[in-house]
């Protein structure tokens, strides 16, 4: 890259996924977050390295939509503008100025080029999960999901993607695209079919969970049993309201939390529809 032979240079991808934005103030934050974090992980870099020069670090804006309920040039600075793909933060205090520009990929962007997204798809995941992504935002209604995440699954076995791969991919578009209660077994039951046409067997996130813990004998009991101790885990001491919810719900309730269970952040993630 043209450095000395006695120069380091470090280099370390930075990327954050946003939500839809829109307007000045919700891009400007942003726009700072994403400038903390550059400055947190250069120091983070250069004092695990022990090196007297900044390193490099690359920061990516991953938007899942900026939004169009504000017109961007009418309520933002200039320099707030996304240009050619770039945000920048700008702030003026006294006599000092401050600039952070980096690139930003807008997902929404991709939807009027899906044709693209599906000739990329056999050799590249991330057209996967953006695809994913899109089907996620325009079917906002869990019930109306099935149909999509069902014709995902199929075109993943026809990508010719290795086994260990197509499992890791579809745990990401089933965690994005997740399912109301009534549609899960239902999901199930097809994901199966698929499976048997292109004779390649995967073990979905519902059966890992319960084939790991004897739950592939359909004992209710140890469903509930096992998904309390996953919350209990990570969540801590369940009260006695959510301990009698669980021990109370039917397999196919069970088996859906166990599924929102693999990306919850909150208790309530747990239980969402």
């Amino acid at each position: 890259m043209g450095l000395p032979d006695a120069l380091d240079a470090a280099l370390m991808v930075h990327v954050e996924v946003e939500g839809p934005l829109s307007g000045a103030q919700a891009l400007a934050v942003f726009s700072w977050r994403m400038l903390e974090y550059h400055v947190l992980f250069s120091w983070r870099e250069r004092r695990r390295s022990k090196i007297d020069l900044p390193p490099q670090v690359y920061s990516l804006g991953v938007l899942i939509d900026l939004g169009n309920s504000v017109p961007l040039e009418s309520t933002l600075k200039p320099e707030h503008v996304p240009p050619q793909g770039t945000l920048t933060y700008a702030n003026d205090f006294l006599n000092q100025q401050t600039r952070f520009t980096f690139p930003i990929v807008e997902l929404e962007s991709w939807r009027s080029r899906w044709a693209e997204l599906e000739s990329l798809a056999p050799t590249n995941p991330f057209a996967v999960i953006i695809m994913a992504q899109l089907q996620a935002s325009r079917y906002r209604r869990k019930t109306t999901r099935l149909g999509p995440l069902l014709d995902l699954h199929r075109r993943l076995y026809g990508y010719g993607y290795a086994r260990k791969l197509i499992g890791q991919l579809l745990r990401l578009v089933e965690g994005m695209m997740t399912l109301p209660p009534r549609l899960a077994e239902a999901y199930l039951q097809a994901a199966k079919q698929i499976e048997q046409e292109h004779d390649m067997a995967y073990v979905t996130i519902a059966e890992r969970f319960y084939t790991q813990q004897g739950m592939a004998r359909g004992h209710v009991e140890g469903q509930a049993e096992l998904l309390l101790s996953m919350i209990e885990h990570r969540f801590g001491p369940v009260d006695d309201a959510t301990t009698q919810r669980i021990n109370t719900a039917n397999g196919q309730a069970l088996r859906v939390w166990s599924l929102n269970f693999v990306d919850a952040d909150t208790l309530d993630d747990v239980f969402r529809d």
